[in-house]
């Protein structure tokens, strides 16, 4: 079961549905180098609780990290809040 994922920097992007539904997955570290990320890439991993999204994205995919409900913190730069879709993180109650 996949629980801890480092993405190298030589990475990109995050294709669609890549990390879906991988509901033992608790934490994911994007490198800077991640300019895009798919959509429902990581929809579903219900063990998610914190994510960072790199202040380099020029795409964000609609419902990304949609039903990550265990998701309680979100960082999010400045740069990047107008690139992402208002369904990005639906059904995650924790947070706002």
């Amino acid at each position: 079961m996949l629980a801890s994922l480092t993405i190298p920097n030589t990475v990109t992007k995050i294709g669609r549905r890549a990390f879906a539904d991988c509901m033992g997955l608790t934490s994911v570290d994007l490198p800077d180098s991640i300019t895009e990320i798919g959509e429902h890439a990581f929809a579903g991993c219900t063990g998610l609780t914190s994510v960072t999204i790199p202040a380099r994205i020029t795409k964000f995919g609609k419902l990304a990290f949609s039903r990550c409900v265990g998701l309680t913190s979100v960082s999010i730069p400045d740069s990047v809040k107008s690139l992402i879709p208002k369904n990005a993180f639906a059904r995650n109650t924790k947070i706002i």
